[in-house]
């Protein structure tokens, strides 16, 4: 497992509407590679391999972000999130501003010399590119409506067995999903769904599912893991280092009983760790896809990562690795249900 196209899908750009730059980069390496590359309208690409049944596999190719709304008269830029962000996270960290270049910048916040220490809304927070004047600012071709992401390098640690980086989610899924298709051959019609938007309420995987109508899905994930000090061990959504997480319900699906089934049984026989993942509060590509036509039987498939919609995360590459094994085998023998 090459970590390199991690790297370039995590240091590329792409906020909702606008995931321009990592479409290139997944078009670039699986062209030749499938039987079929295509996009629709929406921005979704679809790389079609093998025969048979319609098995869709998805992974978001969007980040949260952020989109410059009011530029004041000294050069400061007031901004609207794309997608959750929590605004205790954002303060101090470095910025790209995509302006008629890309300007680096910083989220604005008083140094504890100048009073109280608060958390910020959203609404408080500006970014600070060193323009002198919002005539400067606006002549580097920033205006409303600029897109702002972070500004964070990727770092492969071997000592610890983990990688850091900004947007993980989805490019964890974005890059599972390449390297499994890259190097399987399918027993079913594969449908690789690099999907637009996820981070603003799942749409091109509303439109991607109308247009392939599959007869069962996968969603790929970056996913939360909250296995840090100050969440209790009964709050865990997810662990690093304890393998993919294998979803049971979130706040738009509960997995279908057979299909759970069959995907921990699949990791069983591959002898991988895994674990089962229960996330009340959130959702994915997977709640859109499982409404659309007659109703689809989705799985969902994640690998862990702490910090997810945030500046920068962190994810265990042994976690990657199991996690690529179990797509590889759902991609090469797609599970049916058994009639009783």
């Amino acid at each position: 497992m090459d970590l390199k196209l991690l790297e370039r899908l995590s240091l590329a750009s792409a906020p909702p509407g606008f995931e321009d730059e990592i479409r290139e980069i997944l078009k670039e390496e699986l062209e030749g590679r499938v039987d079929e590359l295509q996009e629709d309208g929406f921005g979704n690409l679809y790389a079609v391999k093998g025969s048979g049944r319609k098995v869709m596999f998805a992974a978001h190719m969007d980040e949260v972000a952020m989109m410059v709304r009011h530029i004041d008269e000294r050069g400061f830029l007031r901004v609207v999130a794309l997608g959750g962000l929590s605004p205790s996270q954002l303060v101090a960290q470095r910025v790209v501003v995509h302006g008629k270049v890309k300007l680096r910048g910083i989220v604005g916040t008083l140094p504890a010399h100048m009073g109280e220490e608060k958390i910020p809304k959203m609404d408080e927070l500006y970014v600070d590119v060193g323009a002198s004047s919002g005539e400067e600012a606006r002549s580097l071709g920033i205006r409303p409506g600029t897109l702002i992401t972070f500004d964070s390098p990727f770092i492969y640690q071997p000592e610890t067995g983990s990688v850091i980086g900004k947007a993980l989610d989805d490019r964890l899924g974005c890059f599972l999903l390449a390297e499994a298709l890259k190097s399987v051959e399918p027993g079913e019609k594969i449908y690789a769904v690099f999907t637009c938007e996820e981070e603003r309420g799942l749409r091109g995987a509303q439109v991607a599912a109308n247009r392939v109508r599959p007869d069962l899905a996968f969603v790929l994930e970056g996913t939360i893991a909250s296995d840090v000090p100050e969440v209790q061990e009964y709050n865990y959504i997810t662990q690093l280092g304890k393998g993919p997480a294998i979803r049971v319900m979130d706040r738009g699906l509960i997995v279908k009983g057979w299909l759970l089934e069959s995907i921990i049984a699949r990791a069983e026989g591959l002898g991988i760790p895994y674990q089962l993942q229960l996330s009340p509060v959130s959702s994915t590509d997977a709640a859109t896809i499982s409404l659309s036509g007659d109703g689809v039987a989705v799985g969902v498939i994640s690998v862990p990562a702490r910090y997810i919609h945030s500046p920068q995360a962190l994810a265990k590459v042994s976690d990657i690795e199991n996690s690529l094994k179990l797509v590889k085998s759902l991609m090469e023998d797609p599970p049916r249900k058994r009639i009783q």
